[in-house]
């Protein structure tokens, strides 16, 4: 968990966007879940993300994988709504 955590602050400097790592993917269901830097577990959903970076689809998401993520208004409250992913090499 170290590790991750290190590569959530690694990327601190190289985006606009909030930092933090998915921890859960629940492909039945269309949904994940990111934590945060401080903790806290945001759901989203497949069908309201947006994706950025090199992940093209939800099926190249990743649990553990460290995210730049932001957040908005859904039908089903307030989610993430953009994920951004980093190229692997770059941790």
């Amino acid at each position: 968990m170290a590790d991750t955590d290190q590569s959530i602050k690694n990327l601190a400097g190289e985006s606009a966007y909030h930092h933090g790592m998915i921890t859960k993917l629940f492909p039945s269901n269309n949904t994940g879940i990111v934590r945060t830097e401080s903790g806290r577990e945001l759901p989203f959903s497949y069908e309201f993300v947006i994706l950025l970076g090199r992940a093209k689809s939800t099926l190249d998401l990743t649990e553990g994988e460290a995210v730049g993520y932001d957040l908005g208004w859904t039908p089903k409250g307030i989610m993430v709504t953009k994920i951004k992913t980093y190229p692997k090499d770059s941790f």
